[in-house]
């Protein structure tokens, strides 16, 4: 049988308390080519990962599940899988993708080729939400003037890099970035804005990222939070973005965008604080502040691996304040709370 083009992918997903939607993930991935598949199984209940077992086939299907008794996030998660993946001699890219998203055969085909003939170390594409109106749900990753990034929802906006939720790394690059810093994904992290911070790196150091717009996959989102905006998201979320800003962000960048920063989290405050989440904003600006050190410990070798200017990376920062349909909604909702 000759050999498929895309035989240097292996594919890594986490799950947790997902099994059904991991099972049609993997699916979704064997359908669209990819042979070799690793799941994580993140510590979920025991009728879940019984579940996730039972759903698959034997390991000669092309999907290995492995068990962690500790939730490592998906941060330490998915350094566990790339670790894995790496393992295999014949693996020169890891797709990373989660467990909620189903793949579209054609578009991932066309955006492991684009990565190819591209020469991108990263690589990402469109991502809807599944649903007959087949509304945006990310295009990669946008890091906005306030230095809070969020899903990219147009092509016109500054792209930083993919998300997450399905991105596609080289080999060459996760080594690199490893051995540069420790880790591919910041572990400190446990889960939200590890990607940005991986895209942040990956462009400090000058690595090609790439972006197709063909759709890549249809993508649920927050499944394991049962699809919530909640405590667990704004701690984790912000509190990175802070650690992110102090370890990858060069500081001349960090000092022109400080009053944009300030001002964003004094809306972070007034809006949170009238949801009712104040305790929830103490722990995480205590516990954001508490980190700081270690962030600046770490910023010494994000920075030493520096290849381009502040100058140039200002370029991948969009000029907007922040994602425009989120600012409406979060306005909106303060003045019907007033």
């Amino acid at each position: 049988m000759a050999a498929s083009p895309n035989d240097d992918v292996v594919a890594a997903v986490i799950n947790f308390n997902t099994a059904a939607l991991t099972r049609r993930c993997t699916r979704s991935l064997l359908d669209a080519g990819i042979a070799r598949i690793l799941v994580l199984d993140n510590a979920s209940a025991a009728d879940d990962y019984r579940s996730l077992e039972s759903a698959h086939a034997p390991e000669s299907e092309g999907v290995r599940i492995i068990r962690s008794e500790d939730n490592l996030g998906f941060a330490q998660g998915s350094n566990f899988l790339i670790d894995e993946a790496l393992r295999d001699p014949r693996c020169q890219r890891v797709l990373l993708v989660n467990s909620d998203a189903v793949v579209e055969a054609k578009g991932l085909d066309t955006c492991l080729g684009a990565m190819k003939a591209g020469g991108h170390d990263l690589m990402g594409g469109r991502m809807l939400k599944p649903g007959p109106d087949g509304a945006v749900d990310s295009l990669g990753i946008a890091l906005y003037k306030s230095l809070l990034a969020s899903n990219r929802k147009s092509t016109e906006d500054a792209y930083l890099g993919p998300t997450g939720g399905l991105a596609i790394y080289s080999r060459a690059f996760l080594e690199r970035v490893g051995a540069a810093h420790g880790y591919v994904f910041d572990p400190a992290y446990f889960c939200y804005a590890e990607d940005t911070d991986l895209c942040v790196r990956a462009r400090l150091m000058g690595f090609s990222v790439g972006y197709t717009d063909e759709v890549v996959a249809l993508h649920e989102g927050q499944a394991s939070n049962a699809g919530q905006y909640n405590d667990f998201i704004l701690y984790h979320g912000i509190r990175n973005s802070i650690w992110m800003a102090a370890k990858s962000i060069p500081g001349w960048i960090v000092f022109t965008q400080l009053p944009w920063m300030l001002l964003l989290h004094a809306g972070i405050v007034v809006r949170h604080t009238l949801q009712g989440r104040i305790r929830t904003l103490f722990r995480l600006y205590r516990d954001a502040f508490a980190g700081l050190p270690a962030a600046m410990k770490a910023r010494k070798a994000v920075q030493a691996s520096r290849q381009v200017t502040p100058g140039e990376f200002r370029a991948f920062i969009d000029g907007q304040f922040y994602e425009t349909a989120f600012l409406r909604g979060a306005i909106g909702d303060l003045f019907r709370r007033r």
